[in-house]
């Protein structure tokens, strides 16, 4: 008894610590057995691209700026009073050629130009009055020579008289004297005509000053009306009725509609590779205009370049000459475009998206559901493509999904 209270509290820890490993042995041998389960290898869903050979011809993409080719400046010709204004002047309106934009009041310039009317028809008068007295005195002249001729056989018969003594003197001298005044008529005459012909000569360039003073008069009379040089946009107008102006003041501007361009820059690498085999000026190249969600399209010529080469950026700035335009178009200088500008047709190459390109120098090709590396040759770039000259056969597939697990021997799936 006295051996079990001294051990007792020794054996109890030893009991519970016993039973603990039958209790354990216990439910291990009744645990229920899980059949082992054979883990499936993963696969990525990808979206590919089958490899086809094409003739391809890119476009270099570019922006640029709409510039005004050609623009005017709208003066007064006549100095005045505006008596009127086009309800179509002002900031950004549309004008075609010919339009009447502001009206001068004309009354001094009629008044002018009726004057110089007036003096026109009196130097033609003036002219036409010694042209007239011109013809008369050249058709009297033949008629004092035929006078000088008769008066000369009429003194040669009063000479043969007088040697028979069948006149006197005094008939061979009158006779004489006859001769002398008709010969006298004849010199008369002749300086008449050449004083008229001088005063005709006078008359004719009286007459032409006339006919350019009235000239002026009239374009001055014209000019009271300011009219639209070329089809076009206005722009920084100044112009009211009731305005003084003078031939010093400008009124607005004009910028033509026929020559609209866009100015873009191309890198050297760009240009250079557009220029590899024809010159790039007046290539067609293709403007696009975004408006929210919509993007317009235009066609345009390359008709200058730069001789410059561009310090900051080492590249080249180019000119289109905008066509096909009207005064609906809604195009105006300053706006930011896009320019394609297409390069030289590429033989026989494979179109890829960007995404396919690793590294710009390989893709994977799918071989039997799993990924395969393969190095390409890149030709050129298109957009958002690119362009693959050598590498690929066709008919095999392109991944062209990215993940980040991707590598040679990776599972896909084609969706």
């Amino acid at each position: 008894m006295e051996l079990w209270q001294r051990y007792k509290k020794a054996i109890f820890p030893l009991v519970a610590i016993l039973i603990g490993i039958a209790v354990f042995a216990i439910l291990k041998a009744t645990k229920p057995q899980t059949p082992l389960m054979e883990v499936e290898e993963r696969y990525w869903p990808i979206a590919v691209e089958t490899v086809q050979f094409e003739n391809v011809r890119p476009r270099v993409r570019s922006f640029g700026e709409i510039r005004a080719g050609r623009e005017a400046e709208l003066r007064a010709q006549v100095s005045g009073r505006v008596i009127s204004v086009s309800d179509s002047l002002g900031d950004g309106a549309s004008v075609r050629a010919g339009d009447v934009l502001i009206r001068i009041d004309d009354f001094d310039y009629v008044a002018t130009e009726q004057e110089r009317r007036a003096d026109l028809h009196e130097a033609e008068a003036k002219l036409v009055e010694l042209q007239t007295m011109l013809s008369g005195e050249e058709k009297l002249l033949p008629v004092d020579k035929k006078q000088v001729d008769l008066a000369a056989r009429e003194l040669d018969r009063q000479r043969q008289l007088l040697k028979r003594s069948a006149v006197s003197k005094k008939a061979y001298d009158d006779a004489q004297l006859n001769l002398n005044t008709r010969r006298q008529n004849v010199l008369v005459r002749e300086q008449t005509i050449a004083r008229f012909q001088s005063q005709i000569v006078q008359a004719a360039s009286a007459v032409e000053k006339a006919k350019i003073a009235l000239s002026k008069a009239q374009r001055d009379v014209e000019d009271t009306q300011l009219k639209a040089p070329f089809d076009g946009f206005l722009t920084q107008t100044d112009v009211t009725e009731g305005k003084q102006v003078s031939t010093s003041d400008r009124l607005a501007r004009l910028i033509s509609l026929q020559r609209l361009e866009v100015g873009f820059h191309l890198s050297e690498a760009a240009y250079a590779r557009l220029t590899r085999q024809t010159p790039l000026k007046g290539r067609t190249v293709e403007i696009s205009v975004r408006h929210g969600a919509v993007a317009e399209k235009f066609e345009g010529t390359i008709v200058r370049i730069d001789a410059r080469v561009d310090a900051a950026t080492g590249g080249r700035n180019v000119f289109a000459a905008l066509s096909g335009l009207t005064l609906d178009t809604d195009l105006r200088p300053g706006l930011f475009v896009q320019v394609n500008v297409p390069d030289e047709e590429y033989q026989s190459v494979v179109s890829l998206p960007v995404q396919a390109v690793h590294d710009a120098a390989y893709v994977y090709v799918v071989k039997d559901s799993r990924l395969e590396k393969r190095d390409v040759e890149i030709a050129a770039l298109d957009g958002e493509h690119v362009l693959i000259a050598t590498g690929l056969q066709a008919g095999e597939q392109i991944c062209i999904t990215r993940f980040a697990e991707m590598g040679s021997g990776v599972k896909v799936l084609v969706k």
